[in-house]
């Protein structure tokens, strides 16, 4: 849980006058969410959401706004804008954007077998925006080597040894320069943080994906490498395979993957660690953590990889 902008009544009721959703009652942080303030609103209209962006341009807003708004055309257990007395679904307040959701029912749960459920939705999501390009997603991060790389070097500025900042982004260019992307890959929205803490359960079933914050356009295989990296491989020294395989073919029920896509899943997933690294390059634990992960993957090559994930 994390707020970094506190909301009195007095600047609920300043905005929530252009809204159509009643009074302000009470609001409270959500438990999980720590980039962006997101709080819980109660009025005397209902349950919303209100997301407060502490460190996004408007364009960067506007691109999660948009993505929501087309899912929720289809539909998709995700949480839809809502529009001011003005038209518009993204607004300010204090010099920096804001938005208002619909709220959903569901908690959070820890249980392994969620994996199935979120393979499912990721599935979905991916099906449903296979080549959409949402406004403003130049705005979004690209989740690759050149964008790793501007994050680690920006970064690596935290570290006291210059020597020691050198070493690792010399390391991390070699091993990006071993990485093989086709610009082929099926392209789509990914929502590109398929932690635990950002799906709600309801009796077993997933009702609800939280946070696009971090979505863009981009290869769809970046996701389900994620939810690999997320699932299967978190907190463990070694992939879990058999793990890392039921993902895929839950997914596969919903969107099956190209043969193409099968290939490069092994630099997808090496693409999802690195950017791990270029976020925290400073920090020891998460870097020399991240670089076992690196060398795992190293150590088995490409074709055993596959082997084990497809044969």
């Amino acid at each position: 849980m994390a707020v970094k902008t506190t909301f009195s009544k007095d600047d609920f009721s300043k905005i929530l006058s252009n809204y159509d959703l009643g009074e302000c009652k009470k609001s409270k942080p959500f438990k999980t969410g720590a980039v962006q303030t997101n709080l819980l609103l109660v009025t005397t209209k209902g349950k919303f959401v209100f997301r407060y962006y502490e460190s996004r341009s408007e364009k960067y807003a506007l691109c999660e706004v948009n993505i929501l708004r087309y899912l929720a055309k289809h539909p998709y257990p995700c949480l839809e804008p809502i529009k001011n007395i003005h038209g518009r679904f993204l607004a300010e307040y204090k010099n920096k954007p804001f938005a208002l959701f619909e709220f959903m029912e569901g908690k959070h749960t820890k249980s392994p077998e969620n994996s199935k459920e979120v393979a499912k939705a990721i599935g979905k999501l991916h099906k449903i925006t296979i080549d959409y390009k949402p406004r403003y997603y130049e705005a979004r991060d690209t989740y690759d080597p050149k964008s790793c790389l501007k994050n680690a070097k920006s970064n690596s500025k935290k570290i006291k040894s210059k020597s020691e900042a050198k070493k690792r982004l010399e390391w991390l260019k070699a091993e990006l320069e071993k990485l093989r992307l086709p610009n082929h890959l099926p392209k789509g929205v990914c929502h590109c943080d398929t932690h635990p803490s950002n799906f709600l359960y309801k009796n077993g079933k997933l009702t609800a994906v939280l946070d696009f914050d971090d979505a863009g356009y981009i290869y769809l295989l970046y996701d389900i490498a994620n939810m690999v990296y997320f699932w299967a491989w978190a907190h463990k020294k070694k992939i879990i395979f058999g793990k890392a395989k039921d993902i895929l073919k839950e997914y596969n029920r919903y969107r099956k993957l190209t043969e193409t896509e099968k290939k490069h899943l092994y630099d997808l997933l090496k693409m999802v660690i690195f950017m791990s690294i270029g976020w925290f390059i400073h920090d020891d634990d998460d870097y020399y953590g991240e670089q076992k992960k690196i060398e795992f993957l190293n150590s088995i090559s490409r074709k055993e990889f596959y082997n084990k994930m497809f044969n």
